[in-house]
């Protein structure tokens, strides 16, 4: 399968070329072709040798075109983040380049896409949801925030390319991801672990929903040259944590003499990932937390900050 890949640099993109380039080695060729910008940070990528790397962005329409050229399957999980007080480069890039990028993939014949989206696209909620009608892909999307309403306008693109069968189309909905990033003081929490394994107080608030990036990894394989898949939407949420309760947790799993302080947050808006589940994707609970902890204080005290993908 020819995969074209977009957003390589980042947490997901990392762990997905990584999974993808195993699985090869295993019997499942597939040739990757991946879309860096010129002064992206690639150190944690130089040992994927087979790797075709094309080098742009969403605002070079030329190498949209060379990315997605004989690809079969378009994974796109770039979002340019771009400075604060550039508001209208944020839209431009994010969502004209993403216009663009699906009207190459039209153009080249690319038989499906896959797009992450986040659950951010959902600012209002209906007083509907509760716990025994939770949250799922069905609600009416109403964005409060710009990331929101950018991938929220992106979702709209893929739904008209989905219907008019320019070709198949998947999205994908995660929570917050936690995961070793490629930069590791990135990865979510690791302030919290790192002030505690120096057995410093924390001070937390508010409660988070969590998913593993390996989840996410594995929803991307799943929906891959999944016809059942077209066209669907899929939430990626694996349970819900206190911060309280969080940092309690990473005093415990790493023996901190710290202390955790704070107000403990609200239960939130109760989400369903049934769909995800039914799909085949695994969920690890609190005990891919835990191993997520361990990992992370072990990279702490072995690498720092070093991007190498081999260390993780």
């Amino acid at each position: 399968m020819n995969i074209a890949l977009t957003g390589i640099t980042g947490m997901v993109g990392s762990h997905l070329i990584k999974k993808i380039v195993e699985d090869s080695k295993k019997g499942s060729a597939h040739n990757i072709r991946a879309l860096i910008r010129e002064n992206s940070v690639v150190e944690h990528l130089k040992t994927f040798e087979d790797v075709d790397f094309i080098i742009g962005g969403l605002e070079d329409r030329e190498s949209l075109a060379k990315l997605v050229k004989d690809a079969d399957v378009l994974v796109h999980l770039a979002h340019f983040p771009g400075p604060v007080q550039a508001y209208d480069e944020l839209v431009k890039v994010n969502v004209n380049g993403s216009f663009d990028l699906l009207e190459e993939a039209k153009k080249a014949k690319v038989k499906q896409v896959i797009f992450m989206s986040a659950c951010t696209v959902f600012g209002e909620i209906l007083p509907s949801v509760d716990q025994e009608h939770p949250l799922d892909p069905k609600h009416p999307v109403w964005p409060s925030s710009l990331y929101g309403a950018i991938k929220s306008s992106i979702e709209g693109f893929c739904h008209y390319y989905n219907k008019s069968r320019a070709f198949d189309v998947t999205i994908l909905r995660p929570v917050t991801m936690y995961g070793v990033r490629p930069q590791l003081d990135k990865s979510e929490w690791f302030q919290t672990i790192d002030f505690l394994a120096t057995n410093y107080n924390v001070d937390v608030k508010g409660s988070t929903k969590y998913v593993s990036v390996d989840s996410v990894v594995q929803a991307i394989q799943k929906v891959m040259g999944n016809s059942e898949a077209s066209g669907k939407t899929y939430h990626l949420i694996d349970g819900h944590i206190h911060n309280m309760n969080l940092g309690q947790l990473i005093a415990d799993t790493i023996d901190s003499f710290g202390e955790v302080e704070g107000v403990m947050g609200e239960e939130g808006v109760h989400m369903s990932s049934q769909e995800a589940k039914d799909l085949g994707v695994e969920f690890a609970g609190q005990e891919g937390i835990v191993k997520y902890i361990k990992l992370i204080h072990k990279l702490q005290g072995e690498y720092g900050g070093e991007r190498n993908i081999n260390n993780w």
